[in-house]
């Protein structure tokens, strides 16, 4: 039986497809490393709305200072949305810096603050601002172990998969390998 196109070439099997069906290294890093960011977006995301809603409700008082801290990386994560649907590398590297100099160091204060390393509520008058007189978040929550241990998790390998992206959309490094 034949094709609509008309009989089979003479002398293949079907298997000579092998060499015509290969995608180029960076466009399959770049799909793999899309969809884990829009993942880990997603969940900065999440996370990021509820801590502002909780500002908007209860008042930025009741926060802690690293907890405002990574409130402040949050509009980054639309930058990043931005950069990924539209594969802008200056946004995404800009959602990066963002997250290098705001999220990843809060999330790492806040958990060492709340495991009890670092005194957080004296921070306070450091800084000549007033205590909050109550705290939404309690000082030892093992929910928020969970859920800033995930988060510290999910920016370091947003970080990994930024400059994996990144490489694999740079054209320039793959032209001065290939001369």
């Amino acid at each position: 039986m034949s094709s609509k196109a008309g009989p089979r070439a003479e002398g293949t099997d079907g298997s000579d497809w092998n060499y015509r069906e290969k995608v180029a290294v960076q466009y399959v890093t770049s799909v793999k490393y899309k969809n884990a960011m829009k993942r880990t977006l997603l969940y900065h995301g999440m996370l990021g709305t509820a801590m502002f809603a909780t500002a908007v409700i209860a008042g930025i008082n009741c926060l802690y200072v690293w907890q405002v801290l990574w409130l402040a990386a949050f509009p980054t994560c639309l930058i990043g949305f931005r950069g990924i649907m539209k594969n802008k590398s200056s946004f995404l590297s800009l959602y990066g810096v963002g997250l290098g100099l705001c999220s990843v160091p809060a999330c790492i204060w806040g958990l060492f603050a709340t495991a009890g390393y670092v005194p957080h509520k004296e921070f306070y008058s450091l800084v000549n601002l007033p205590k909050p007189t109550r705290y939404l978040i309690p000082d030892s929550n093992y929910v928020f172990y969970f859920l800033g241990g995930t988060t510290l998790c999910s920016h370091l390998f947003t970080l990994v998969a930024i400059k994996k992206l990144l490489h694999s959309w740079d054209v320039t490094s793959r032209k001065s390998k290939a001369q």
